[in-house]
């Protein structure tokens, strides 16, 4: 049985962010020299914790409507968008990673339970 796809998105996003030389705050995206880019613009090299999951969203669907859509509930109902935005902007990258961790394994133990 594979993964849902909300796992899918989380677990990509992580990876995007992982290496907190691929983080960013105060933007969805930046790119080689520090410009604001779209999270899922080629020139993307850095990303805060919801442009990596719009970027994850949209390399899994292809639709970038869908991908914004999917990228602003991933973490519900442990936060909100908003929420997630300014933990990324004030607590910093570990918090981030803390955060999709705790989101990857209740909805991996949400699909083990139903």
């Amino acid at each position: 049985m594979s993964k849902p796809i909300k796992v899918q998105i989380l677990e990509r996003a992580r990876a995007l962010i992982d290496d907190r030389r691929r983080w960013c705050r105060g933007e969805l995206a930046r790119d080689a020299m520090d410009v604001s880019v779209g999270p899922t613009d080629s020139n993307a090299e850095r990303r805060c914790a919801l442009g990596a999951l719009v970027a994850a969203a949209c390399e899994l669907t292809n639709d970038l409507h869908l991908a914004h859509e999917l990228a602003m509930t991933a973490m519900r109902p442990l936060v909100g968008a908003t929420a997630l935005t300014h933990i990324n902007d004030t607590e910093g990258h570990a918090a981030v990673l803390t955060l999709l961790d705790i989101a990857i394994e209740r909805n991996q133990e949400g699909r083990t339970s139903a």
